[in-house]
């Protein structure tokens, strides 16, 4: 079972988006992000091993980087 838990579309400088990525990275670090709409969500737990692609595409018109992390859910 799925369940959606956040997303986020935006235009910011990209000072700011480098903070929130640091931000996230340091999360990850820790084996927890919280990423939610409401406080009722507790945060997600980062597990050993990561498996991580970067999918970096450019054409004239746009760049495009896509960092796809997945893991398998800690056992509670």
């Amino acid at each position: 079972m799925n369940q959606h838990v956040f997303d986020l579309r935006e235009s910011a400088e990209r000072q700011v988006v480098a903070h929130q990525l640091r931000d996230l990275a340091d999360q990850f670090a820790k084996g927890r992000i919280d990423l939610a709409y409401d406080e009722w969500t507790t945060p997600t737990r980062v597990s050993d091993p990561v498996n991580v692609v970067l999918d970096f595409t450019r054409n004239k018109h746009h760049a495009s980087l896509v960092i796809d992390l997945r893991w398998q859910p800690p056992a509670d």
